[in-house]
């Protein structure tokens, strides 16, 4: 059996390594990265880890239809672009989507995305703490991985042999995707506060009350709150908040911290920042159900309206008094 992974960059290939006990296919388009895979065992975006004899990679999506698994690490505003291709679709594929984010163009989570391109067997989300690099480098991590069906849970768990990376279930689909969509929005926030220098005190209170806001978003969604509090909720979070290891907390200090006249170019200089796409996604979906989110709502307006940081600072904290309710 082999087990095929879309998406050739740092995320699918150390998710190829956790699971390379079995035999894995990577699909990459960049020719660079799959000579590199095949010939030397490396890719080239991977420092410091390599693969063993089971691992190989291609540029052709259709060399993916016959995997009984298929594990999607692609940037979520490209999920739609591939995964619409037809020539790899196959009925009997269990999808396991390990992308976090929000599709822009439709609001919807990438579950919804994928039931509405392809057929399929089963699909799960795979969501948690769990910075690639460390992933890679077979590092302890705990992720949770989110599935209709538990049996197909233990089946999932059964591929990865690493026992390095403990796998949690939940039924709890949606609430899985939310976790590890929103935090990225939320890290943007906390390295704003890093490069502003407001201090540790300041970044704890913003992680704690963006944990509010996305429980009050996931209500909407009737995710389950035991989620949220788990690993691929407030975990995630916590991970991605507070460390620069994080893209999206990069992205903040850096933008905090300079003067960029365009966001784009900063945008291009580092990996995909996810939470730069996930915060118009979120807006969206507030505005219409009308969910009180106001650190969301800076971080849209400073990066979509470019407004003032230090104003949006100051209209935070002068927002009138309440009740802490989580």
């Amino acid at each position: 059996m082999t087990i095929g992974i879309i998406g050739g960059g740092v995320w699918g290939s150390a998710l190829a390594r956790i699971l390379s006990k079995n035999k894995v296919l990577i699909y990459a388009r960049d020719e660079n990265i799959v000579k590199s895979i095949n010939d030397h065992k490396l890719n080239p975006k991977l420092k410091y880890s390599s693969f063993n004899e089971n691992v190989s990679a291609t540029s052709s999506l259709k060399e993916l239809k016959s995997s009984k698994y298929l594990f999607i690490a692609l940037p979520a505003q490209r999920i739609r672009e591939v995964v619409s291709q037809k020539q790899f679709h196959n009925k009997k594929h269990n999808i396991v989507i390990c992308s976090k984010g929000i599709e822009i163009s439709s609001s919807k989570f990438l579950t919804e995305v994928i039931e509405e391109l392809m057929p399929f067997n089963s699909v799960s989300i795979l969501s948690g703490p769990s910075f690639s690099t460390e992933v890679a480098q077979n590092l302890p991590t705990a992720v949770t991985l989110a599935t209709k069906d538990k049996s197909n849970f233990e089946n999932i768990s059964k591929l990865i042999t690493h026992k390095e990376f403990r796998v949690y279930y939940t039924s709890d689909i949606i609430g899985a995707q939310i976790g590890g969509a929103l935090k990225n929005i939320y890290a943007i926030a906390a390295g704003i506060s890093q490069g502003l220098n407001l201090g540790e005190n300041a970044k704890s209170a913003l992680i704690s009350r963006s944990f509010a806001e996305i429980t009050r978003f996931a209500e909407i969604f009737k995710a389950n709150k035991n989620t949220l509090f788990g690993l691929s909720g407030l975990g995630d979070l916590i991970l991605t908040c507070s460390s620069e290891s994080s893209r999206n907390t990069k992205f903040g200090i850096k933008i905090a911290s300079s003067k960029f006249e365009n966001y784009a170019d900063l945008l291009k200089s580092q990996e995909v920042t996810e939470g730069y796409y996930t915060v118009e996604a979120v807006f969206n979906i507030s505005q219409k159900y009308k969910i009180e989110m106001p650190i969301m709502e800076s971080i849209y307006n400073i990066l979509y309206k470019r407004y003032d940081l230090k104003e949006e600072l100051i209209k935070l904290l002068s927002r009138s008094l309440k009740e802490e309710v989580i």
